[in-house]
């Protein structure tokens, strides 16, 4: 993995068995993991979270966000997604949207909200392709990435099934397996099985989207599934910037469910056990007519999902104490 790129410093609450938060580059001489992040970013405010921390990590050295993917587009997608951004002064991080995935006359709490902090002049119609986009990093990149996606699984299913074109003489399949080491989604419910999760199941193409990821991925799949973060309440209402505002407008001035942050902060420390989880190793399942999940384990599987091995406040404390940071 790459836990080299992150020295981690443990707070005073670390001592007492809480947290764990990354904070600077471990040496000079390392370079911050590729990472290329993808959000469904409409039907719950766990994604702005995700992102604040995503961006966060980036702005302070210790990931190179190369690419942001929405694979649920909405009027107020770009610009809300390019004011997060414009936040931490980060606008040249590029933006694609899955224009296959609109979702035309339905309501997102936030999106028009965080849109209107959009210093730019910046709409839906200033992006690519996200799985072009994707195409385009991957091939410009000489280290590899890791893909992280807290949305729908149809982005990734279109650049694995991607052609060849004017960024690489690859398949969407050959590309991955060259320029990507790991692919880490947050879908499925793997404690029990048969199970349903919503970014598997709520739309057809979902679930063809999640069979085929799980059929033809070439490199390893980690699964951070619902069981997971369902009961970590974090954010709100207090939380600065942007982010706050989203739970507010979001109605979830309390807080939410940590299943997208937990995913992203596992995706910046990259070591399973430092973040505080087991992964179980096997072959995962999607059915591609229910979105059913299920897992067989096995030490020659290619496939993951993720335990928590701590106490639950410790991840919520870690979620916490990243979005409370000021930039």
């Amino acid at each position: 993995m790459y836990l080299y790129n992150v020295k981690i410093i443990l707070s005073a609450k670390t001592q007492k068995g809480y947290n764990m938060i990354f904070e600077e580059i471990k040496s000079n001489t390392n370079k911050p993991i590729n990472i290329i992040f993808g959000t469904d970013w409409w039907s719950d405010c766990d994604d702005v979270a995700a992102l604040d921390i995503m961006l966060k990590a980036h702005s302070r050295k210790l990931i190179d966000l190369k690419a942001i993917g929405v694979n649920s587009v909405m009027k107020h997608s770009a610009p809300s997604v390019k004011a997060m951004c414009e936040q931490y002064d980060l606008s040249d991080i590029p933006i694609g949207l899955d224009t296959s995935a609109e979702r035309k006359g339905l309501l997102c709490l936030y999106q028009k909200k965080l849109a209107s902090f959009c210093k730019s002049d910046f709409s839906n119609d200033d992006c690519p392709e996200a799985y072009k986009l994707y195409r385009k990093t991957l091939a410009s990149l000489q280290e590899k990435a890791v893909i992280v996606d807290v949305g729908f699984p149809t982005l990734i299913m279109e650049l694995l099934k991607s052609a060849p074109d004017e960024y690489s003489d690859l398949s969407g399949t050959e590309l991955v397996k060259n320029k990507v080491s790991e692919i880490i989604i947050m879908g499925g419910r793997w404690d029990k099985q048969p199970a349903k999760e919503y970014n598997f199941c709520a739309y057809k193409i979902n679930r063809l989207a999640a069979n085929y990821i799980c059929e033809n991925c070439p490199v390893p799949l980690t699964f951070f599934g619902y069981e997971v973060g369902k009961n970590i309440i974090s954010g709100g209402e207090n939380v600065p910037g942007l982010a706050g505002i989203a739970y507010t407008a979001h109605l979830s001035k309390k807080g939410r469910p940590s299943w997208d942050p937990m995913t992203a902060i596992f995706s910046i420390i990259g070591d399973a056990e430092k973040a505080g989880y087991k992964k179980i190793r096997g072959r995962a399942f999607v059915n591609a007519k229910s979105g059913k999940n299920c897992f067989e384990i096995s030490e020659n599987g290619k496939h993951y999902y993720l335990v928590k091995e701590r106490d639950d406040s410790f991840y919520k404390e870690q979620i916490n104490e990243i979005l409370m940071m000021k930039n």
